[in-house]
């Protein structure tokens, strides 16, 4: 039983400084200033998303105030 807790100790700590390794890699390929572009572009679209759907809810809501009571 000591020996299988051994072993899959072993891979555990192998496959935790596998991920560092990785992340740390990834780290240093990262282009700042193309993913702080990609972010604003996604913030103006995500704004005008928004506007886009109170404008239509407004549109909405006045014409459900226009319908006639029955």
């Amino acid at each position: 039983m000591l020996e299988l807790q051994v072993q899959l100790w072993s891979v555990w700590l192998r496959a935790v400084a596998a991920t560092r390794e990785r992340l740390v890699e990834a780290g240093h390929e990262r282009d700042r200033g193309e993913v702080t572009a990609t972010t604003a572009l996604i913030v103006i679209l995500v704004i005008a998303a928004i506007a886009a759907g109170g404008v239509i809810a407004i549109k909405i809501a006045n014409n459900a105030n226009n319908v006639p009571e029955p």
